[in-house]
């Protein structure tokens, strides 16, 4: 073969080698799964190769190329057969390696391009990068994930999945370990008030560098979490000393065990540091938006059988800015409602304490009980549209900015679609829900129920 050929040649193949790992396992044998309906979907009828290439724009010899094995089509061509097929371009790969997929080879699977999401998305090609080989979200784009996910037609689940097993961001948490462990052991045990790590701590700088976070967030964050590891610490000290000096045998043993459970807990929360600021930084939501959250939290508007829908209108103006992972909204008769998700109500109860960390001027959740058939007040008025069983509840924050702005002399009357109107009384948890415009002074200040014309009324709680 003459010399001027072989580097060519050379180049041709590692070409192909990059492209075929490059589209994450592209599955011959897949592509004519479906071609021929292996699967046997009952809304798609056999195909030829002939066919196929006629619907995804190709040529019959490229189809055959593609399922024999001798050529890989690239993330537009993906695209095409599978919008010919009628399937998600995920499944024309290769099963088994799903499982290792990380952030690039799941984008790849879709059929795209990075070009092609940047588009999509809205951002530079910097911030998509930095996104798909270490795994970090814009700070300023607390949705990210979501709209990625809607780019890539998977859900955030999966692509959070992949997020984790992106190489860049399994060897930050092994840093990030390795950090905490070296933040932990020059501070907490540190003598005098508790302060936190210092500005200038280099492990400190190089945690909110991993993260892509300001500096002053990061010491924020890492103070409380340090401070806890602290109140452990003091705690398993105290009863080592009682363990070892107390002149009682049976308090001695007692304090034995107490601190070995503190020395656990210490521990075990000293290793979840670094997942906790994993996802902290990955699904943190602005100030105003946690406050949304914590208010849905606080009147109890959360997925469970007695749970409370929030009137949307009343809890902000602007819906779009309720992630959809941590809030699920609908409508019931006409009025857009909403509450928290399990994931909302997870995310409430991990990162309450760093929120209030960040913005201690925020409203803080409440501990609400969690009693099968509630009867006690919620200090907002609930109502029930018509005879849906889903309760409605107007937040706390709506009702105080209700007050401010009418007389206590009269009712407050909310419109929530433009077919019913909320009549609420500024004194008393008292609601009422009309199909038509109400004559208020014509109703009692203090009434019990709610009246849905033409249909039946229903029993609200009173305050205490």
């Amino acid at each position: 073969m003459p010399t001027n050929g072989t580097p060519k040649l050379v180049l041709t193949t590692r070409k192909y080698t990059q492209m075929a790992r490059g589209l994450a396992d592209f599955s011959p044998s897949e592509l004519r799964a479906h071609r021929m309906n292996v699967y046997a979907r009952s809304d798609l009828k056999p195909m030829t190769a002939e066919e196929l290439a006629s619907a995804a724009g190709t040529t019959k010899a490229q189809i055959l190329a593609y399922e024999n094995g001798h050529r890989v089509p690239d993330p537009p061509r993906i695209q095409s057969l599978a919008q010919a097929l009628r399937i998600h371009p995920w499944l024309l790969m290769n099963p088994e390696g799903r499982d290792d997929w990380a952030i690039a080879d799941v984008r790849r699977a879709c059929g795209l391009r990075a070009e092609d999401v940047v588009r999509a998305l809205g951002i530079s090609p910097k911030v998509y990068r930095r996104f798909e080989t270490e795994g970090i979200v814009p700070s300023r784009r607390p949705r990210f994930l979501d709209e990625a996910a809607a780019v890539f037609g998977i859900t955030r689940v999966l692509l959070e999945r992949a997020i984790e097993r992106t190489p860049a961001v399994r060897k930050r948490q092994r840093r990030a370990a390795q950090l905490v462990q070296e933040l932990a052991s020059r501070y907490v045990s540190a003598p005098g008030p508790w302060q936190g790590p210092a500005l200038s701590d280099p492990a400190l700088i190089e945690l909110a560098t991993a993260y892509g976070r300001p500096l002053h967030r990061t010491r924020r964050v890492m103070t409380h979490e340090l401070g806890e590891l602290r109140q452990r610490q003091v705690r398993a000290l105290r009863e080592s000393v009682i363990a070892d000096y107390d002149t009682d045998r049976e308090r001695q043993a007692n304090a034995r065990l107490a601190l070995e459970r503190w020395t656990d807990l210490y521990h075990r929360d000293l290793k979840r540091i670094p997942w906790r600021l994993e996802q902290f930084h990955r699904n943190a939501q602005p100030s105003d938006v946690w406050q949304l959250l914590v208010d849905l939290h606080n009147v109890d508007a959360v997925p469970r059988h007695d749970g409370l829908w929030a009137v949307s209108k009343l809890l902000t103006e602007d819906t779009d800015v309720l992630p959809p992972h941590l809030v699920e909204q609908r409508t019931i008769e006409d009025v857009r409602v909403c509450r928290l998700t399990h994931a909302g109500v997870s995310h409430i109860t991990n990162f309450a304490p760093l929120y209030a960390a960040l913005h201690p001027v925020t409203r803080k959740p409440l501990r609400l009980a969690r009693v099968a058939s509630r009867k006690a007040p919620l200090g907002a008025p609930t109502f029930v549209l018509s005879s849906r069983a889903e309760r409605l509840v107007v937040p706390q924050p709506a009702l105080e900015a209700l007050q401010k702005t009418t007389s206590t002399a009269k009712a407050i009357t909310v419109e929530l679609s433009p077919r019913l109107v909320l009549t609420l009384w500024p004194n008393s948890l008292s609601a009422a829900v009309s199909t038509a415009p109400l004559d208020v002074d014509q109703l009692p200040k203090q009434a019990s129920h709610f009246d849905v014309r033409g249909g039946d009324s229903f029993p609200v709680p009173d305050a205490q």
